[in-house]
């Protein structure tokens, strides 16, 4: 998927956690900390593409991506459940309300990032270091008009229905 798809994923995966999820798992939360749980999620919603030196998240950091690329390739380490794993420990070692929004934003964003991506016929390593290929049954090219472009609209949809439910337009 092309890194706008990745976002507007990651945004529609993190509302629809807080829709679903507990209630009281922001209750102490501010403003500033809700913007950094969204702003978390369009991070980690790019973040396995670091393996991707021309990828948005890639070219910010091109030597590192350069070398990330060289020792494992691409959709493998970064779309797997250790890089989760690892990103969602050394997150959770910051302290507080802000470390619990910056964590699960990434985590979300991150996991969005794996699902849309699974829908790609190339799919992803999921399970690395096993070479094993995950992806849906149902899948599309990466950047296709019908199979990406309707997964963006449905993302869209669901972020606005979203925002304009927390806004109070729609009840």
């Amino acid at each position: 998927m092309k890194a706008g798809t990745h976002l507007v994923g990651a945004l529609a995966l993190a509302a629809a956690y807080d829709t679903f999820a507990p209630d009281n798992w922001a209750t102490a939360a501010t403003g500033v900390e809700l913007a950094v749980y969204g702003g978390a999620a369009l991070f980690g919603g790019l973040l396995p593409d670091i393996c991707q030196p021309n990828s948005k998240a890639g070219s910010r950091v091109s030597l590192l991506s350069t070398t990330i690329r060289r020792l494992f390739g691409h959709r493998t380490f970064t779309h797997s459940l250790i890089f989760l794993l690892i990103i969602g420990v050394v997150v959770g070692l910051i302290p507080g309300q802000f470390g619990l929004m910056l964590q699960v934003g990434i985590m979300l964003g991150m996991i969005s990032h794996f699902l849309l991506d699974m829908l790609t016929s190339r799919g992803i390593q999921l399970f690395y270091p096993i070479s094993q290929t995950v992806r849906f049954p149902f899948h599309t090219r990466t950047g296709s008009l019908l199979g990406e472009g309707s997964v963006w609209v449905v993302c869209v949809l669901w972020v606005s229905y979203y925002t304009l439910t927390v806004m109070g337009v729609i009840h």
